[in-house]
C-alpha cells in the first residue's frame, strides 16, 4: 500500500513536470512568434539613418554605463529621445487614397507609355504635402502631393520611358510616411501591379510572302488519296473504292471501271523560326532587328488569316545541351497576341542552335509550306544550310540574317534564299524584289 502511493505520487509529480514542460514550451514559442514580428515591424519602418542612429544609442549606453563615459551617455540619451519622437509620426492611417491606372498598357519600343496618378485628401483635415513613388522595373518614377484641402483631389499625368523592348512591371505606386529626419518610415501600397508590354518595331511587308506559296486552299503533295481537291489520273476500280469517284468517260472507253485518283493538299503554313542563341549575334541592335523582322513577317501573316507559328528555343542548362531539346511556341492567335509574346524574347547563350530548333519544328510540325530562319551576321552559311535542310525538298526556306554593316541583298545558296538585312526596311524592299 505504501509502494503504491509513493508511485502514485511519483508519477503525480512526473505528470506536473511534463505538464509544465509542455507550456514553457509553448509560452517560448508564443514569445518567440511575438518577438519575430515584433522585429519584421521595427526592420519595415526603420531606415538606414535609423539603424545607424540604433547602433550609435546602443553603443552609447554600454560604453557610458560601463567605463563611466558621460559623453557617450548623453549621445545615446539623445539618440533615444529622437527614436521616441519619430513613431508618433507612423501612427494612424495614410492621409492620401492613391488611384494609379496606365492608359495604355502596349507601346511600341521608343515611345513613352501614359499613365495617371489620382490622390485624393478623404480625410476631415487638410493633408500635408508628400510625395508619391511609382516603380517602373527596377527603376522609379516619382511625383510631389501639393498641400489638399478635405475632398480635393490631385492629379498628375506620368510619362513611363520605354526605349527598349521588354515586359515591364509598373506599380503598386506607394506612399511614404515618415518623421523629418527620416530615421522611420511606413510604406503605403496603392492599387495593384500592372504589366507594360513594350512591342519590338516591325514594319509593313507584302502580303505575298516572297511569291512562294499563292494559293488559298492549300498546297498539292506527292502522296496520292482517293478523296481530295487536286485531281492526279485515273486507274482500275478496285475492292472498297468510292462509286462516286467514278469517271464513267474514261469507264465508257476503256470498258472497264475507271476511278479518280487525287494528289492530298494540305494547308499552306508559314513557320518563323527565331534563332535566339547569343552567339549568332554580333550586338543587342542585331538581335532587336531579328526580333523585329520575325514580328513584321508573323504580323502580316495573321492579318492575311494565313496559318501560321512563331517557334523559338527555350533556354537549356549548359551541361544538359546535349540531351535536352526546347521549343518554345509564341501565342499567334492575334498580332497584339504575338506583340506580346515577342516583348519576352531573350538571346541566351544556352539556348538550342538554329539546325537543331528547325529539327524539332519538323519532328512536331510537318505542315510548314513556307519557312522563314531569323538569324544574326555571326550565324554561318553552313549552319544556316544545315538548318534549311531539316525540312523537307517541297518547302521553299527563306534565311533573313540581321547585319547592320552589310549592304541589302539576295541570293540562292542551294535551295535556300539569303536575305542580308542592314536595316529593318530592307526587309520590306528585299521581299517586294523577291515576289515581283
Amino acid at each position: 500500500m505504501t509502494s503504491r502511493t509513493h508511485t502514485q505520487v511519483a508519477e503525480e509529480s512526473r505528470g506536473r513536470w511534463v505538464a509544465l514542460g509542455l507550456w514553457g514550451l509553448r509560452t517560448g514559442r508564443a514569445i518567440g512568434d511575438v518577438a519575430w514580428r515584433a522585429w519584421r515591424t521595427v526592420a519595415s519602418v526603420t531606415t538606414a539613418a535609423g539603424w545607424a542612429v540604433i547602433a550609435w544609442t546602443v553603443v552609447g549606453l554600454i560604453v557610458g554605463l560601463v567605463w563611466g563615459w558621460g559623453e557617450f551617455l548623453i549621445g545615446a540619451v539623445v539618440g533615444l529621445v529622437l527614436l521616441i519622437i519619430a513613431v508618433p509620426f507612423l501612427l494612424g492611417r495614410e492621409a492620401y487614397e492613391v488611384d494609379f491606372r496606365l492608359l495604355q498598357d502596349a507601346v511600341v519600343a521608343g515611345h513613352d507609355a501614359q499613365a495617371e496618378i489620382v490622390v485624393r485628401n478623404q480625410r476631415s483635415r487638410v493633408a500635408l504635402p508628400g510625395q508619391v513613388d511609382v516603380p517602373v522595373g527596377e527603376g522609379l518614377v516619382d511625383f510631389h502631393v501639393p498641400l489638399l484641402r478635405q475632398g480635393h483631389a490631385h492629379h498628375e499625368p506620368l510619362v513611363i520611358p520605354a526605349a527598349k523592348r521588354g515586359i515591364v512591371d509598373v506599380g503598386p505606386a506607394t506612399t511614404i510616411r515618415a518623421d523629418p529626419l527620416r530615421l522611420l518610415q511606413r510604406t503605403f501600397h496603392w492599387a495593384d501591379v500592372q504589366t507594360l508590354f513594350i512591342h519590338p518595331v516591325t514594319i509593313a511587308v507584302p502580303s505575298t510572302s516572297m511569291g512562294f506559296i499563292r494559293d488559298l486552299e492549300g498546297r498539292a503533295t506527292r502522296t496520292l488519296s482517293n478523296e481530295d481537291i487536286s485531281f492526279h489520273a485515273v486507274r482500275e476500280y478496285a475492292r472498297g473504292d468510292a462509286q462516286r469517284q467514278i469517271h464513267w468517260k474514261s469507264t465508257a472507253k476503256t470498258g472497264t471501271l475507271m476511278v479518280r485518283q487525287f494528289e492530298e493538299t494540305r494547308r499552306s503554313t508559314l513557320s518563323i523560326v527565331i534563332d535566339v542563341e547569343r552567339e549568332s549575334y554580333a550586338s543587342d541592335t542585331e538581335f532587336e532587328m531579328a526580333v523585329s523582322a520575325a514580328g513584321s513577317l508573323g504580323v502580316r501573316a495573321v492579318r492575311d488569316a494565313r496559318d501560321v507559328q512563331v517557334v523559338a528555343s527555350g533556354e537549356v542548362p549548359e551541361f544538359a545541351r546535349a540531351s535536352v531539346r526546347s521549343l518554345e511556341h509564341l501565342n499567334v492567335t492575334t498580332p497584339r497576341r504575338l506583340l506580346d509574346s515577342l516583348s519576352g524574347i531573350e538571346a541566351a547563350a544556352s539556348a538550342v542552335p538554329l539546325a537543331s530548333l528547325t529539327r524539332m519544328l519538323v519532328e512536331v510540325s510537318p505542315d510548314t509550306s513556307l519557312a522563314f530562319l531569323v538569324t544574326g551576321s555571326r550565324a554561318s552559311l553552313p549552319d544556316i544550310a544545315s538548318a534549311a535542310l531539316a525540312f523537307p525538298t517541297d518547302v521553299a526556306v527563306a534565311a533573313v540574317v540581321c547585319d547592320p554593316e552589310s549592304e541589302p541583298s539576295i541570293h540562292a545558296m542551294g535551295r535556300t534564299r539569303i536575305l542580308s538585312v542592314g536595316v529593318l526596311d530592307d526587309l520590306r524592299q528585299l521581299l517586294a524584289r523577291s515576289a515581283s
